[in-house]
C-alpha cells in the first residue's frame, strides 16, 4: 500500500505539471527548490569505481541468481549473474558506446550500439549508473546537481515527502516522468509514462534498508505486467574490477528481439 501511495503521488504531480489537475497546488519557490536540491546532492559520494553485490529476483526464474556489478564512472558497467552450483550464467557489459548481453547457458549474445539500445531516451551510461546508485537523473541534463536546480519543479506532498518534476524545457520527448523524494532527500520512486501508450507505466521504486537498497522495476500495461527486484548491498567504493568477457566461436550472435525470445 505504501508503494502504491508513492506511485499515485508522482502520477498526480505529473498531471499538475501539465496543468490538468489540482491547479490550487503550486510548486515551491526558488529558495526552497534550491535548498531541496542542495540537500539531495549533499548525499552524493564522489567516486571513480564501485562494486555492488546483491541478488536478482524475477518471476519465472527457477533460482534467484547473485549479482555483482562493477562500475567505472562514466566509462563502463559490468553486471555478472551467478547461480548456485552453476557459476556465471549471464553477463551484461555496458560501455560508453556499446551494449553486450550474454546468455552463457545457451551460448547466445547480443551486441549493439548503446545509442540503439537507448533509442527512445536521450540517456547515457552515466544516467544508468546514477539510477543504480539511487540518484535522480534529468533527461538530457544528467545527474541532478545544484547547478541545474532550475531544471526541476518541486511540489510538496504528504509527510514531508515531495515530488520532483522536470520543467517543460527539460521534458522527455514522448514521455512524462518524475520522482518522489523521501524525508531523507532520497528518491523513493521514479515513474515514466509513455504518452503514446495509454495506461502504461514504467516504475522504479527504492526500498532502503540498513545494509543497502532494493530496486524494484516494473512495467505495467493493459496487455502485460512484468517486474524484477535487485536486492543490492551498499556500494563498495573503489571495489575490485570484473574482467570483460571474451566471446569465442561457440557463441551465437542474435538480434535483441530473438535474444529475449531465447530465454
Amino acid at each position: 500500500m505504501k508503494r502504491f501511495v508513492a506511485v499515485l503521488s508522482v502520477m498526480i504531480c505529473m498531471a499538475i505539471s501539465q496543468g490538468t489537475v489540482c491547479s490550487a497546488q503550486e510548486a515551491v519557490g526558488e529558495t526552497v527548490r534550491h535548498e531541496a536540491v542542495d540537500s539531495i546532492a549533499s548525499r552524493y559520494v564522489d567516486w571513480q569505481t564501485a562494486t555492488i553485490s546483491g541478488k536478482l529476483k524475477m518471476e519465472g526464474l527457477p533460482v534467484s541468481p547473485s549479482v555483482k556489478i562493477f562500475m567505472e564512472r562514466d566509462s563502463s558497467m559490468i553486471i555478472s549473474l551467478r547461480a548456485p552450483f552453476m557459476g556465471e550464467v549471464g553477463r551484461a557489459e555496458i560501455y560508453a558506446d556499446t551494449l553486450l548481453v550474454v546468455n552463457k547457458m545457451k551460448k547466445t549474445f547480443v551486441r549493439e550500439p548503446l545509442s540503439q539500445a537507448l533509442a527512445s531516451y536521450p540517456g547515457t551510461l552515466a544516467d544508468v549508473q546514477n539510477i543504480l546508485l539511487c540518484r535522480p537523473v534529468i533527461a538530457g541534463q544528467g545527474l541532478l546537481t545544484p547547478e541545474i536546480a532550475d531544471a526541476v519543479d518541486i511540489y510538496p506532498g504528504a509527510d514531508g515527502q515531495f515530488s520532483l518534476i522536470p520543467v517543460e524545457e527539460c521534458a522527455l520527448d514522448g514521455f512524462n516522468y518524475g520522482y518522489l523524494i523521501d524525508l531523507l532527500y532520497r528518491p523513493a520512486a521514479l515513474l515514466v509514462l509513455p504518452m503514446s501508450k495509454e495506461s502504461t507505466v514504467v516504475s522504479v521504486s527504492y526500498d532502503y534498508g540498513d545494509k543497502g537498497c532494493d530496486i524494484n522495476v516494473a512495467y505495467e500495461s493493459p496487455e502485460t505486467n512484468k517486474g524484477a527486484t535487485l536486492e543490492l548491498d551498499s556500494p563498495v567504493w573503489g571495489g575490485s574490477a570484473i574482467q570483460p568477457l571474451k566471446i569465442n566461436d561457440k557463441y551465437t550472435q542474435l538480434n535483441f528481439s530473438d535474444f529475449m525470445k531465447s530465454f
